[in-house]
């Protein structure tokens, strides 16, 4: 037994020396054929060492230790062929660099954690395994395809070079291209699309304002190289997916930019930002900056779908929200919507100043978000209304002029209850005026996109805390009916 156990000691004595002697043939060679790391067996790469390969590295795993090869690159590595991790969870292969040189395609294949990652290879790199990348992630040259697997950039990891449609993540498939955030801040995403003629770089900027970011989180970036399901007239054949996971009680804003002059179909100035689905209203943000070829959304508190669509036409999107826009001189200013106008909100602010006039003009709710204001001299009409903006527009009676803010909560005040403190940092206080306790009273709390998040009755009391603590800041509906008396009141939180 002691003569097969110091067996199997010599034979693993033998393979560490053997893959140690090939890596150091490779280092004076330059060239060796495929090395594979065999479970159990670590190869060193130490700093200020640069290690070339002209062939497949592969990190070996035996199904009978279950124990896999380990890379542990101090120094850097320098690849002409493939990288191939079999190992089944996710292993780091050091603080060192890879470099990705070869002239033939490469593939990134398994779960693998790498310091810095640099690609120059024109003919291109395939991930195939979800990977991630901690420091620098370098495009120097040459397409990064993802397929259906993620490529994962934490919290420190930063973009080096200059992203291109030759130098960029083509993320077309179901994989993304995800960041984590360690707090806020901005993100440029370097994604694009294989395209005829010419491959389009198409990045995506995320800006976090507030939030709370927990280990691990992430926020993912694909995109659909084609024009979205419904969009009409005036719009963009691509259309953006972003989402995330661990980031909550955000907001944020989003960019998007496209550089093909093909992928606008109609007219680009009436192309506006907008978040689309199949089961939602569609919501339309700012105006495409025809300039830079740029669609943003500001103010957001969740992500989904984003494309470029008709947003001045003679029939209005159905959501249009507006924000970050200052409003001076002449002409006047003219923004409509079949359902409802949303005025700033969410860290944003619209500002009409003392020559500044606009008309809002929606079929149901003109909704005014705290960071709205009018200067004193400066106007702002308001009317709900099925007859939208059109040139000559309508001259409206103004509905407010100076502090928006101050005028909202004055109509708050009237009615047979009041909500208090209003705007709240999540809990408030719904009280009842008068004798209206002879009476059941129902309560009813609605999102802004008519999303019911509360049905109550109050039974003989004249008051009754509630709590907003657990939805995003914004503006809520509440609807109170009390015998024949019904009341809708609107209550921020901020």
């Amino acid at each position: 037994m002691k003569k097969a156990l110091q067996n199997i000691e010599n034979l693993r004595f033998l393979t560490v020396f053997l893959v140690c002697l090939t890596v150091f043939v490779s280092v004076l060679n330059s060239g060796f054929a495929q090395m594979t790391v065999v479970g159990g067996t670590t190869v060193k790469v130490e700093t200020a060492t640069t290690l070339n390969s002209t062939q497949n590295v592969v990190l070996g795993y035996d199904p009978i230790t279950l124990v896999g090869g380990t890379l542990n690159v101090q120094g850097t590595l320098v690849l002409k062929k493939n990288l191939v991790n079999q190992n089944i969870t996710p292993n780091s292969l050091g603080n060192g660099a890879i470099v990705l040189s070869g002239t033939v395609p490469q593939t990134v294949s398994g779960q693998s954690i790498i310091q810095d990652l640099a690609v120059n290879n024109p003919a291109g790199v395939t991930i195939a395994g979800n990977t991630q990348i901690n420091g620098v992630f370098t495009l120097t040259n040459g397409l990064v395809s993802l397929g259906a697997y993620n490529l994962q950039l934490g919290p420190a990891a930063t973009v080096s070079g200059v992203p291109s449609s030759s130098k960029m993540v083509v993320a077309t498939g179901t994989g993304e291209l995800r960041k984590e955030f360690a707090s806020v801040g901005s993100f440029t995403f370097p994604v694009g699309a294989l395209d005829v003629p010419t491959d389009e770089y198409a990045p995506v900027t995320i800006s976090y304002n507030t939030g709370t970011f927990g280990a691990g989180n992430y926020t993912g970036v694909n995109l659909v190289d084609e024009a979205y399901s419904g969009t009409a007239i005036s719009y963009l054949t691509m259309y953006w997916n972003v989402t995330q996971s661990g980031v909550t009680n955000f907001t944020g804003n989003a960019s998007f930019q496209y550089n093909n002059p093909g992928d606008v179909v109609g007219t680009e100035g009436d192309i506006y930002c907008t978040k689309v689905s199949q089961t939602v209203p569609w919501i339309t943000y700012n105006g495409a900056n025809t300039g830079t070829h740029k669609i943003d959304a500001h103010g957001l508190t969740s992500f989904g779908s984003f494309t470029g669509n008709l947003g001045n036409g003679s029939i209005p999107p159905g959501i249009r929200s507006l924000q970050d826009k200052t409003i001076t001189g002449a002409p006047v200013t003219c923004a409509d919507a079949t359902q409802t106008l949303i005025i700033s909100g969410n860290g944003t602010y619209y500002h009409v100043l003392v020559d500044g006039s606009a008309t809002h003009i929606a079929g149901q709710n003109i909704i005014y978000y705290p960071g709205t204001k009018v200067d004193l001299g400066g106007y702002l009409h308001g009317k709900i209304s099925t007859i939208f903006c059109s040139p000559p527009n309508p001259i409206l009676a103004p509905v407010i002029a100076g502090n928006i803010n101050q005028g909202v909560q004055d109509m708050m005040d009237n009615g047979f209850f009041k909500i208090y403190p209003n705007p709240t940092p999540g809990k408030f206080t719904l009280e009842l005026k008068g004798d209206q306790t002879e009476s059941d009273v129902h309560i009813e709390i609605f999102g802004i996109l008519g999303d019911r998040i509360l049905s109550k009755d109050m039974k003989l009391e004249r008051k009754q805390e509630f709590s907003l603590s657990d939805k995003p800041v914004g503006v809520y509906v509440i609807h109170v009916t009390s015998g024949l008396n019904t009341q809708t009141e609107k209550i921020i939180k901020r």
